[in-house]
């Protein structure tokens, strides 16, 4: 379930870490607080959905707390995990500036707390600051490099080094260090993981099996701690072109 609030009570430094977005810190400062004065504050429980693939998008979000999954649903009914947006990341960018529905699902991982931008008036900011409208360019340009990267994962690397190296951007986005050992601080499921790497549930089953009795990876049910990480590095530099 989603709860909106005012932002009457955002804290400063929740305003500092939305100033500090690659998009939002090009806006002048007196039109970027009058636009947060303006926007929502959204909190919602892990595993819930802000919104559906297919929706109508008619606003951009910024993460404060938290972390959310970005997926869409292919033909067959598979999950591709396209991003996981973590806090300062804005989302909801594309179906607003060309008024298209939402291209992808948004659920939290944990439990989350956005803010949420009205898009004609983001837009209407944006347009005043040339160096915003770069730097959403810049943006559309790295998804469309990641996307590109996991297309040829998917046919260049083999699946252990897949999961190597999901496990590796999971602990670089939110682990906590305990020792020589990262705990990823939020659970993914095998499907999830699955959609994440191009790989079946079966798949990962099998690999997490292997790097688990390797001693590089320690699982919990859905907890998954990193016990070698130079493990894990080696196995995806001695593949990666």
């Amino acid at each position: 379930m989603v709860q909106t609030s005012a932002t009457t009570g955002l804290d400063e430094a929740a305003y500092k870490l939305i100033a500090s977005n690659r998009i939002l810190r090009h806006i002048p400062e007196q039109d970027l607080r009058a636009l947060v004065r303006r926007s929502t504050l959204l909190n919602i429980n892990s595993r819930d959905t802000l919104f559906s693939q297919g929706d109508t998008g008619r606003t951009v979000l910024v993460v404060l707390n938290g972390y959310i999954k970005l997926s869409s649903t292919t033909l067959s009914g598979r999950e591709a995990i396209l991003d996981i947006a973590s806090p300062g990341s804005i989302f909801g960018e594309l179906a607003v500036l060309n008024d298209w529905p939402r291209s992808a699902s948004a659920m939290a991982l944990t439990r989350c707390r956005l803010l949420s931008i009205d898009g004609p008036q983001l837009i209407q900011v944006l347009l005043r600051s040339t160096e915003s409208l770069f730097a959403i360019i810049r943006l559309i340009s790295d998804r469309l490099r990641i996307a590109t990267e996991q297309m040829t994962d998917a046919v260049d690397l083999p699946a252990p080094t897949r999961v190597a190296k999901a496990l590796i951007y999971l602990a670089a986005m939110n682990a906590r260090p305990e020792g020589d050992t990262l705990h990823i601080e939020f659970q993914l499921s095998q499907r999830e993981l699955g959609g994440l790497t191009g790989l079946t549930r079966e798949s990962i089953n099998k690999h997490l099996a292997a790097f688990r009795d390797a001693g590089t990876i320690r699982i919990s049910g859905q907890d998954i701690a990193i016990l070698n990480l130079p493990a894990l590095r080696q196995e995806l530099d001695g593949r990666e072109l």
